[in-house]
């Protein structure tokens, strides 16, 4: 099998300056517990997509972007970590439109690539699927279908799979899965509807979601069953631009978010009996920075099966706000709030195998030198503990962009948060590495 052509991202050095060194030789503020790491060749970033790590410790961090050097100018962009904290800039991806990429690592080493193909005057526009290694390495391209529209993937750490898409030609959303090590099985056309999402456990527990009139639907498949009946559940109203996001938590509990920025927001979740429970977070949500293809509520499950969400909403003064609730059968209890800063707006959260917690979220933190300063945050919650104060992670002479990204270093269990920054006139990313040992402070969360 073929591996891409390596490309080489050229930097001048007035970018060089002052992308890196800012950097590389100051301390976030307030965050004494937290080193950052430079990331080469990583200008030009439009927007940041996945940060995984495989069970080697080994990450990889991929983005779209930009840049006027280049040829294409627009390019999938790579960064690969090692276990030791050093980035590298591997192969670039070719040959897919970028926005629309996909990457999820599994196992030791292996890494599946879910894209549409680059246009072209052959291009029948098909989703494509491409194994790899999570040093940023591909194959050759497999086709699933041509003329696809929107396309929603996820993987469990075995690398069972999932894959769930619309096509120009076809009213219906389109399903293929496979099992780990095997290939893709013929799709399936499993609902009507242009809007959905996908999720997977470890277990081999998968759901799919999607937008049904003014409804929402689902449907559950247990690992070695079938596909359940369709469901239908949520909001009775329309939500314009509506996004959706699932998961599938390890004692099989599902949690479907929904609802759009400026809109109404809230959380579904599928009971034992397979009934949904809704509840509105927001009657207008807030913005957000996580990928155009989640919901700006954002599920999230820690090792024990434990389920949350998080979200940017409003309390009672009128301030916008990172909140964060804990959700079980019932849909959610009281909301805590996360960010202490005025104008914060989500951008990330994860989960690590020990029952810790990372949201990471942007701000203004204005100076009268420069009144339009934002920062990037994160907020940690430890085994099981509370969450303590925020943590600032960007200098405070850097200019913060929205939309990190945050993900657990399996080995040492250490945060890692990928830091888009503007830097002249692009945005670059540094990565901002947190504290593995559980703080004394811990406390019962709600």
């Amino acid at each position: 099998m073929r591996r891409l052509a390596p490309i080489t991202l050229r930097l001048t050095a007035r970018w060089l300056a002052w992308s890196v060194a800012p950097l590389a030789l100051a301390a976030p503020a307030g965050a004494a517990t937290w080193r950052l790491e430079t990331i080469p060749d990583s200008t030009g970033v439009a927007e940041l997509h996945e940060l995984a790590f495989d069970a080697r410790g080994h990450g990889l961090l991929s983005w779209n972007g930009a840049h006027r050097e280049r040829t294409p100018p627009v390019f999938g962009g790579l960064a690969a970590r090692d276990p030791a904290g050093g980035w590298q800039a591997p192969t670039a991806l070719r040959g897919i439109q970028p926005a629309t990429m996909q990457i999820h690592l599994s196992g030791s080493v292996n890494a599946l690539l879910v894209a549409r193909e680059a246009r072209s005057a052959t291009s029948r526009r098909r989703l494509i699927t491409a194994e790899g290694q999570s040093d940023g390495g591909f194959d050759a391209f497999g086709s699933l279908d041509d003329f696809a529209v929107d396309h929603w993937s996820a993987a469990n750490d075995r690398g069972d799979a999932i894959v769930a898409w619309t096509a120009e030609r076809s009213p219906f959303v389109r399903v293929a899965e496979r099992a780990a090590g095997a290939r893709f099985g013929p799709l399936r056309d499993m609902a009507v509807g242009r809007t959905a999402a996908v999720a997977i456990n470890a277990r081999g527990d998968r759901a799919l979601v999607w937008r049904a009139g003014v409804r929402l639907a689902g449907r559950v498949r247990r690992a070695g069953g079938d596909w359940s009946r369709t469901v239908r559940f949520g909001p009775r109203r329309t939500i314009q631009g509506l996004r959706l996001s699932v998961l599938v938590a390890r004692n099989g509990r599902v949690i479907a978010t929904w609802g759009s920025p400026g809109r109404p927001c809230g959380v579904s979740v599928r009971d034992a009996a397979g009934a949904w429970r809704s509840r509105t977070l927001e009657r207008r949500c807030g913005p957000t920075g996580i990928a155009a293809r989640r919901s700006p509520v954002l599920p999230i499950a820690d090792s024990r099966g434990a389920t949350y969400v998080a979200w940017t909403g409003t309390v009672r003064s009128g301030r916008r706000a990172v909140r964060f609730a804990r959700v079980g059968a019932g849909a959610s209890r009281r909301a805590l709030v996360l960010s202490r800063e005025r104008g914060a707006v989500l951008d990330d959260a994860a989960a690590d195998a020990n029952g810790a917690l990372a949201i990471t979220y942007s701000a203004p933190r204005p100076t009268s030198a420069r009144p339009l300063l934002h920062a990037t945050f994160a907020a940690l919650r430890r085994r099981g503990g509370a969450f303590g104060r925020p943590d600032r992670l960007t200098p405070g002479h850097v200019f913060a962009a929205q939309g990190s990204r945050v993900a657990f270093q399996p080995l040492t269990g250490e945060p890692i948060v990928a830091l888009p920054f503007l830097a002249a006139r692009t945005v670059a990313v540094a990565a901002a590495v947190g504290p593995a040992a559980s703080s004394p402070g811990d406390r019962s969360t709600p």
